[in-house]
């Protein structure tokens, strides 16, 4: 083997590994790049957001778009949503199909050959942990509207009618969305004077 061919290979060897180790600071530099971003402070402006739809909002999809902005991708929001109210969070992460910033993790991997030199450097987001999808929201059947809808446009006494508002409007979300579609000055009035409860302001966690 002459002189020149192992300088040749020597030489070969060399820009190998500093190819190798510029590919290690970049990745490196992603993923601190990565981290900083994770861990950016949640904004007074974002938490003052996040708690009027949590805990004021009736439309909990109107919300959805904020909370994806803010929740699903800032970490130190995500966890003032959690301290505000762990399992509305929950409810939300599922409905409105977020996940949580905190567990994206980002690795650099150095491999390293039996001689010691650097064989591979890789950066790899960890596995998102399974998405539970939300069930089928239920609906107001036919029959409940029709009760609903002979109650507020029909009927010449409200009395008669309260324990009817109480247990479909009370406890359903989607009728008592109805009744807001069909008059929602009336409804005002009926919540007030039956004592009826709005179901869509209470988080269900099944």
């Amino acid at each position: 083997m002459t002189r020149g061919y192992v300088i040749l290979m020597f030489l070969m060897a060399a820009f190998v590994l500093s190819s190798h180790q510029q590919a290690v600071a970049k990745n490196i530099a992603t993923y601190s790049q990565s981290r900083f971003s994770a861990t950016t402070s949640c904004s007074n402006s974002d938490k003052g957001k996040i708690k009027k739809c949590m805990t004021q909002t009736v439309s909990i999809d109107k919300c959805c778009p904020l909370f994806k902005r803010t929740i699903g991708a800032n970490c130190k929001c995500y966890n003032y949503a959690e301290d505000l109210d762990n399992q509305a969070l929950i409810t939300l992460q599922s409905y409105c199909d977020i996940n949580n910033p905190c567990k994206t993790v980002q690795k650099v991997v150095a491999d390293r050959s039996r001689t010691g030199t650097v064989e591979a450097v890789a950066t790899i987001s960890a596995s998102p942990s399974p998405r539970v999808r939300p069930q089928a929201q239920p609906k107001c059947s036919a029959a409940d509207k029709a009760k609903v809808k002979t109650c507020m446009t029909k009927t010449s006494s409200i009395d008669a009618c309260c324990p009817t508002f109480r247990s479909i409007l009370g406890k359903s979300c989607p009728c008592y969305n109805y009744a807001m579609k069909l008059d929602n000055q009336a409804l005002i009035t009926l919540e007030a004077y039956c004592d009826v409860n709005n179901p869509c302001n209470k988080v269900q966690v099944i």
